[in-house]
């Protein structure tokens, strides 16, 4: 659903006088003003009182009193110090951690407890880092829900054999199911940015040392695949990674020997540069 203009019915107030922020486009900000983007993240959110959610990047507070209703315990992170005032103001009772979320070390994360739910609006710069910090490293969490760059969302959720199916792609299904929820237009934030945004909805996968250790292995082969996306995968392979028998593996499962990148399923990448001990 393209949402490219918001109504009277829709829009948020954005603030006026002492607790109006200007978005800094240094840190990527595009304000919502949007009711429909915070009602969708909480309503895929799904919290209840027995969860603790982190937001990354909660602005002026647009989404985080919609959460602070679900009577979850709250931890915000944020990085523009001119938030203070507005947050510290609103949301008196809620823990903010300040700084850079991708430069927090583990060690200054705060205790995410055993239902951690995750939103935000992230800015688009960053959006596949926090993405990959979380499905990677980060702590378990039940789901994760961001609004991303359209682009960003569809390509962490896209298939094999289509248009969209990218590193990306293969990565975060390694990790998560994936799932797409609304598009909005430019009109759903101030200032308007220049391209749509989309609601990303993961459902992070408990994996064993062992699981998570063969998918970070499998990584570092498909990345390389993914370089040259439009050319057969099979004598790219046999060019770089000689040693292994790698027609012999594309028959065991099943795989065209014309294969490109981009017709291979996240299984068979696993199986192929990861097979599972036996």
């Amino acid at each position: 659903m393209i949402s490219g203009r918001t109504t009277p019915m829709n829009r948020m107030h954005q603030g006026t006088g002492s607790d109006f922020v200007r978005a800094k486009k240094s840190l990527g900000q595009n304000f919502c003003c949007d009711q429909r983007i915070p009602d969708e993240i909480v309503r895929r959110l799904a919290a209840t009182s027995q969860h603790h959610i982190w937001e990354i990047g909660p602005g002026q507070g647009a989404l985080t009193g919609k959460l602070a209703r679900t009577g979850a315990r709250m931890h915000l992170f944020e990085i523009d110090e001119r938030m203070r005032p507005v947050l510290g103001q609103k949301f008196a009772s809620i823990e903010i951690t300040w700084g850079d979320f991708l430069e927090l070390s583990d060690e200054k994360l705060p205790p995410a407890g055993e239902h951690l739910l995750v939103c935000g609006n992230l800015p688009y710069y960053c959006g596949t880092p926090i993405i990959r910090r979380f499905l990677e490293n980060g702590p378990q969490a039940e789901r994760i829900v961001f609004l991303l760059q359209e682009e960003v969302a569809k390509k962490a959720a896209a298939a094999c054999n289509t248009s969209d199916y990218s590193y990306l792609s293969v990565h975060t299904a390694f990790f998560a199911q994936a799932s797409i929820g609304s598009t909005f237009g430019p009109g759903s934030f101030v200032p308007p940015p220049k391209i749509n945004s989309t609601i990303l909805q993961l459902e992070p996968l408990l994996l064993t040392p062992a699981d998570r250790e063969r998918r970070h292995q499998a990584l570092k082969f498909i990345s390389l695949l993914f370089q040259q996306r439009r050319k057969m995968a099979l004598p790219l392979l046999k060019k770089r990674f000689g040693e292994t028998d790698w027609q012999e593996r594309f028959d065991q499962l099943g795989i065209d020997h014309k294969a490109r990148p981009e017709n291979i399923s996240p299984n068979n990448f696993l199986a192929l540069f990861a097979p599972a001990k036996t």
